[in-house]
């Protein structure tokens, strides 16, 4: 451990700081400062999270930008927004610029060394079952990862019997 705080000395910068000294298992506080899909997210340390028992639908395409003959933009007016899109903003307006809580279980990392956590709002909303709740993704438990599986079921559950979101398709 000596040896690990030396070099931690040595090398000095804040993110090879903030590894040594962070206690894994231990709930701690982040930003959201990207969404990246409805399961996913950056931090405001541009940690990637993704959020434990949710397989998210793909996100919106990008808006194609039309130009005129003389470069400029064209703006269009698009009344109807796909059920993509509206899974989209809705995890958007439920995590973006929030500070949350994020809470562990037995496998801290994914296959894409991402943070695997469940998100707790300020109010103490839990943000995975909320998302399920909405229909903004697909339930997806994967052992060993099965602390809170049984309200992420009727989360989802609930997502399906209501028709909402991509449950509704």
């Amino acid at each position: 451990m000596a040896m690990i705080m030396a070099m931690a000395s040595v090398c000095g910068s804040a993110p090879q700081e903030e590894f040594f000294t962070k206690k894994f298992g231990q709930p701690r506080t982040v930003v959201v400062a990207k969404i990246i899909d409805t399961a996913t997210f950056l931090t405001d340390k541009e940690e990637k999270i993704r959020l434990i028992g949710l397989k998210a639908p793909e996100p919106p395409p990008r808006e194609r930008i039309e130009r005129d003959e003389n470069g400029m933009v064209i703006e269009i007016e698009n009344p109807e927004s796909t059920v993509e899109e509206q899974v989209f903003k809705t995890a958007q307006t439920l995590l973006k610029g929030k500070k949350v809580r994020l809470e562990f279980d037995a496998k801290e990392s994914g296959d894409r060394f991402e943070t695997l956590a469940y998100v707790f709002l300020e109010d103490g909303t839990f943000a995975n079952a909320e998302i399920l709740r909405q229909g903004c993704a697909d339930l997806q438990i994967a052992p060993p990862n099965i602390k809170r599986a049984d309200e992420l079921r009727a989360a989802y559950r609930e997502a399906r019997r209501e028709l909402r979101g991509i449950q509704g398709e």
